[in-house]
């Protein structure tokens, strides 16, 4: 056995990256560290007792080369007796969509399709070939940009299903044994441009302090890097016990309290917030991510801020909101006659006309309400409210506007813009589920009630 291959082989077995049984996604680009991690994992398959797959991920970016990188793996993949998997993406369009550099676009990429492939045919892990070169690039280069505890904890070895079995090589032996081996590998041409600030630090500054101050830079760097990494953990485990209980979790939001306990430690918790999003979102948001959303602390409520992923974070009353955008769609306007019950997105409504007037069940149940239908014409129409629409909320004197109404009942801005109105005649009814109009009420002299029903 090879030195390269004990030096991965142990840090894998001491990382406990890999577990009996496990079934690996590999990121194959064709370049030599996704190379040698793939041919690694072939042989010593038996070893481990793993399933292996590979994709591939075209981004459009080089021509011909690009073309002939995808060509590649799948015949490297056929040698090895992998699965393959391929898919090609317009990076660009991506970049200039959504407003990111290249890099930033392309990394999206990348993690989005490496997620929906291994949910797709069941792999439990994906495996990365980032290296200690790798790694020392990232951490100089959050250290040049401005960075927390996170940023010069390097990459990490594992993150949710995501691991990196080679981080712990060198660039230099992956060649060299790739090149003894006689196993082929693709060059990215693009790696040489000094275009991308990852490649001035690679070509540049990197070889200036192997050459003036330390050859093992990058061993020295991920040393380093490993001792940030238990500091973290130390620091996030007391953080934890104390402020965790401030930030609440849902399927698809993360809620950050806004107590005055976390008002005054506002600044701890951003060690916090960064493994939040990425456990509850799988997306990595940098140190310039985490300032803006601890801000909002101190912003008017409605402020919202853009994070990567598409995820946005905004200040409602007592708490910052982070969630993930959804895509808008325009609410199509539903007609309902009486008598009649519709699916109204997750929700089903329902308007009857009650038959028995003498024996009528007012219940507390905001789904449910009793309305006259004395002054009821034609069909009821389902919409969502409008800026100037007004009622007259039963219970109180007067109009009110829809937006002044919601703002009362502390309405968090993102339900706000969803809510819906049941109107008739093009007179407001029902804010749904909160409050009806006066002008709808029963009264002594109401000779037909509708009991209209949200489930």
């Amino acid at each position: 056995m090879k030195k390269i291959e004990q030096t991965a082989l142990k840090f894998i077995d001491n990382k406990n990256l890999i577990k009996k049984g496990d079934k690996i996604l590999v990121a194959l680009s064709g370049g030599p560290d996704s190379v040698f991690l793939l041919h690694l994992l072939v042989k010593y398959k038996r070893r481990f007792q793993i399933d292996i797959g590979a994709l591939h991920i075209n981004h459009r970016i080089r021509g011909t080369d690009a073309k002939t990188d995808q060509e590649f793996c799948e015949k490297f993949c056929k040698k090895m007796k992998v699965k393959y998997y391929s898919k090609n993406k317009n990076v660009k369009s991506f970049a200039y969509k959504n407003r990111v550099s290249i890099e930033e676009a392309g990394r999206e990429i990348r993690y989005l399709e490496l997620r929906n492939t291994a949910q797709k045919y069941s792999y439990n892990k994906i495996a990365t070939a980032h290296n200690s070169g790798d790694n020392a690039e990232t951490i100089l280069l959050n250290l040049i940009k401005g960075t927390g505890i996170d940023g010069i904890s390097g990459i990490p070895i594992e993150r949710g299903n995501i691991i990196r079995p080679i981080l712990c090589l060198k660039k230099e032996s992956i060649l060299n044994y790739l090149n003894k081996s006689g196993l082929n590998y693709r060059t990215d041409k693009s790696n040489l441009s000094n275009v991308y600030e990852r490649n001035y630090i690679r070509n540049n500054i990197l070889p200036l302090i192997k050459e003036n101050l330390n050859p093992n830079v990058e061993e020295s760097i991920f040393k380093s890097s490993e001792v940030f990494k238990e500091v973290k953990v130390l620091i996030k485990n007391v953080l934890n016990k104390d402020l965790i209980k401030f930030i609440k979790t849902d399927k698809d939001k993360i809620k950050i309290l806004l107590t005055n306990e976390v008002k005054e430690k506002i600044k701890q918790l951003s060690f916090i917030i960064k493994d939040v999003v990425s456990k509850q979102f799988s997306e990595e948001l940098n140190f310039n991510n985490i300032n803006d959303i601890v801000g909002l602390a101190n912003k008017r409520i409605g402020q919202k801020i853009n994070l990567p992923g598409n995820l946005t974070a905004q200040k409602e009353r007592g708490m910052i909101l982070i969630r993930r955008n959804r895509t808008k769609k325009d609410f199509v306007s539903f007609t309902l006659k009486p008598d009649d019950e519709i699916k109204l997105n997750s929700k089903r409504i329902s308007i009857k006309k009650v038959k028995d007037l003498k024996n009528l069940n007012f219940t507390n149940n905001r789904n449910i309400e009793l309305i006259s239908g004395d002054k009821i014409k034609g069909s009821f129409k389902i919409r969502r409210w409008k800026n100037g629409d007004r009622f007259y909320p039963i219970g109180l004197n007067g109009t009110k506007k829809i937006s002044d109404y919601l703002t009362e009942q502390k309405i968090p801005n993102y339900k706000k813009r969803e809510q819906l109105i049941l109107t008739n005649n093009n007179k407001i009814v029902w804010v749904l589920g909160l409050r009806l109009d006066n002008r709808f009420k029963i009264t002594s002299d109401t000779k037909k009630v509708y009991s209209i029903c949200l489930k």
